[in-house]
């Protein structure tokens, strides 16, 4: 009876509240979820994951040149553009997720989920060890109630089964936005924000750091830069959308 009762308090509560996509508003129908089919698909996909020499791979490539930086760096990819021309859909998802009225952290986990799905058998999680979302500070996480990097984890762990870690890399204070930043300040917005605790446990173990958007890199450099004094450390990195031009 309890069942009976608790399957027509849905459907009233549906017919009263339907569930809207996330994206374009519109109503969602049966087996979609948060996002509807229509704006999944028209979120244009990069290809990283199963590209080398990507660019994010070059963009990584050249922040280390220009550092004559030692990294044990493996492969990036970010799953979709996230620029103004065709990376509208994911950069409205996004934005929407953390910053809107309602900010939504099941957008993140499922195309965190929706990644991993379509790129299952790219070389970008081979032997990966652990999932390491992006950190965010305590304050900024107590005011958002979530951090995005973290749900993109969980959606990727979901199908892949790789464990997340989020203990062992921590920031250590709130720097302003970075898409607020000009491009030349944003290194300096991030220098000495992140500190690894625990270092000697990630020795010889590959990491893939997740992040929402990946712009300039400063941010995700920051924190690759802190592996190398870890004998045996290797680093990748993924990002949902790649804020190119």
């Amino acid at each position: 009876m309890s069942s009976i009762l608790s399957t027509c308090s849905r459907a009233i509560l549906e017919v009263l509240f339907p569930s809207c996509c996330a994206a374009c508003g519109h109503k969602l129908v049966q087996e979609e979820q948060t996002i509807c089919s229509s704006c999944l698909a028209a979120i244009t996909r990069t290809e990283h994951a199963i590209i080398p020499n990507n660019g994010i791979d070059m963009l990584f490539a050249e922040l280390m040149h220009s550092e004559k930086a030692h990294i044990r760096y493996v492969h990036g990819a970010a799953f979709a553009y996230y620029n103004r021309e065709r990376g509208q859909t994911l950069r409205s998802l996004i934005e929407k997720g953390k910053f809107g009225p309602h900010p939504n952290p099941q957008i993140f986990y499922l195309l965190g989920r929706l990644a991993a799905q379509e790129y299952i058998d790219a070389d970008l999680w081979d032997n990966v060890d652990a999932l390491v979302p992006v950190p965010l500070h305590s304050s900024r996480l107590r005011q958002r109630g979530f951090n995005q990097a973290e749900y993109i984890c969980r959606g990727i762990s979901d199908v892949l089964h790789i464990p997340i870690d989020t203990t062992h890399l921590v920031r250590t204070y709130n720097n302003s936005h970075q898409s607020q930043s000009e491009f030349e300040k944003r290194k300096d917005n991030v220098k000495d924000l992140f500190v690894i605790l625990h270092p000697e446990e990630w020795k010889k173990k590959h990491i893939l750091l997740v992040d929402d958007v990946i712009t300039s890199g400063a941010t995700m450099f920051e924190c690759i830069k802190k592996t190398t004094p870890i004998r045996g450390c290797w680093i990748s990195v993924f990002a949902l959308g790649w804020a190119h031009n």
